[in-house]
């Protein structure tokens, strides 16, 4: 940084009124760029990074030709709004100080927490969120049914759409088949280049909305349950059918081949089973 000193020089003076708007022109740029990324810390117990996604229309399934699986068809049109989603998958550390335990197979501070359920994972959103002091967006009932309130303030699962959207990389797609590039090495972690664990989260490049890991890695929970083929989507801001056996999980992960780390993949599980290639990312409202 240069230091700059006022004297009671008119030559220095008339140079520092020369250099001031030049000065402020500079730091105008750099906050412009900074502010174009998008990213905030929303979290004040673990300074958990988020990207901003600008909501938007487009097409959600398998639109890489012959690429797919059946469950990934009819491609349809979805309408989202504005939505915050991490950076980065969760890691044990963020998980341990919450959670206060680590049930995670594969150690390591900044390696993405798994072994986890989908019901583990909607209780570290809203124990994180009664923290923080907003409004837990899950209700769990006595029979093991939750409700998701959408207007709260708090944490959740993104839904399926949210979350291929944002792997897809928003606004700013270049409609890569991984999220970030059409090489999955480039991107993520997967069988053949995982060595058999899971790896530090952003150790790999990010996609075009500077989100990382949303190939490979571990699979996130997401809040939909699982069904066999797409419904008709008849309204903006889809969450999915109302019932069913399997929640699903995106992103593929260390134990499964790249196929499985295409944005457009998904598959499902029972919400109760845990996986050391399961784990989560976070959304929060921007509304």
């Amino acid at each position: 940084m240069t230091n700059v000193y006022f004297t009671n020089n008119n030559r220095s003076s008339n140079f520092m009124k020369t250099l001031l708007p030049i000065v402020t022109l500079l730091l105008l740029v750099l906050f412009t760029s900074v502010y174009a990324e998008e990213k905030v810390l929303l979290s004040n117990n673990l300074d958990i990074e988020f990207v901003l996604v600008k909501g938007g229309t487009f097409k959600m399934g398998n639109t890489f030709a012959g690429a797919g699986f059946e469950d990934e068809l009819p491609v349809h049109e979805v309408k989202l709004s504005d939505f915050y989603i991490s950076t980065y998958e969760i890691t044990q550390l963020e998980w341990e100080t919450i959670m206060k335990s680590n049930p995670s197979t594969f150690k390591g501070k900044t390696k993405p927490v798994e072994n986890i359920s989908w019901f583990d994972a909607i209780g570290f959103c809203n124990v994180l969120s009664e923290k923080e002091g907003l409004t837990p967006c899950y209700k769990i009932m006595r029979n093991n049914s939750v409700t998701c309130d959408w207007n709260a303030n708090g944490y959740r699962l993104p839904t399926e759409s949210e979350w291929e959207y944002a792997a897809r990389g928003g606004n700013e797609s270049k409609g890569f088949m991984f999220s970030g590039s059409n090489d999955p090495d480039e991107v993520g972690f997967y069988k053949n280049s995982s060595k058999g664990m899971t790896h530090p989260t952003g150790s790999k490049k990010p996609n075009e909305l500077g989100i990382y890991d949303m190939s490979g890695n571990v699979w996130e929970w997401c809040w939909d349950w699982y069904m066999y083929s797409y419904f008709p989507v008849l309204k903006a801001n889809p969450t999915g059918v109302e019932s069913g056996v399997e929640r699903c999980r995106r992103g593929g992960s260390w134990a499964q081949i790249s196929k499985s780390a295409r944005s457009s993949n998904r598959l499902g599980s029972p919400p109760e089973l845990k996986f050391n290639y399961v784990g989560i990312r976070l959304v929060k409202n921007a509304r």
